[in-house]
């Protein structure tokens, strides 16, 4: 956690903690998130063939960690979510192909997954994987349309009332 409080402090990327309370001390997890680049080659297997042949903006997730005692509660979603939702807001003001990360190892990789991510490689440490920006706004989307209050269609109501 010392790097990521440095690296925020030098600007190189912020971080980002959820905490067992509002006054809590006690840090249940974290993630760093940065602006960086891929190149059209690694990505090309997601995003297709036709991309230009310089790097490609992605929003990068550098850390990304839960307490041990906390895994398995939901707070590595909610912290990912949170970084999509930031990740995605970046790119509608500066423009972004999607979200990238490097996954430690097989149980990280397959939580990463769960969320969406693809892998791009098959390294045994470092997993480079990503989700494009499309597949994020579709999660903001559908996100958004789950808190959204239901109408209620009084039509439908009153021949349910009817067939009783």
């Amino acid at each position: 956690m010392k790097h990521a409080y440095r690296n925020d402090q030098a600007g190189i990327g912020r971080a980002y903690v959820i905490l067992d309370a509002p006054d809590a001390d006690e840090i249940l997890g974290y993630y760093t998130l940065s602006a960086s680049s891929a190149t059209p080659e690694l990505l090309k297997a997601v995003l297709g063939s036709a991309l230009p042949k310089y790097p490609l903006p992605v929003s990068y997730i550098g850390m990304f960690a839960v307490t041990t005692s906390r895994q398995g509660q939901g707070i590595g979603s909610e912290l990912m979510l949170d970084a999509l939702m930031r990740s995605a807001a970046a790119a509608h003001a500066v423009g972004s192909t999607g979200v990238f990360l490097h996954s430690r190892d097989e149980k990280s990789t397959a939580f990463y997954a769960k969320l969406g991510f693809v892998s791009l490689g098959t390294e045994a440490t470092r997993r480079p994987m990503f989700i494009p920006m499309s597949v994020v706004h579709r999660m903001m989307n559908d996100q958004a349309s789950r808190r959204a209050p239901r109408d209620t269609d009084r039509h439908d109501q009153a021949d349910d009332r009817t067939s009783e």
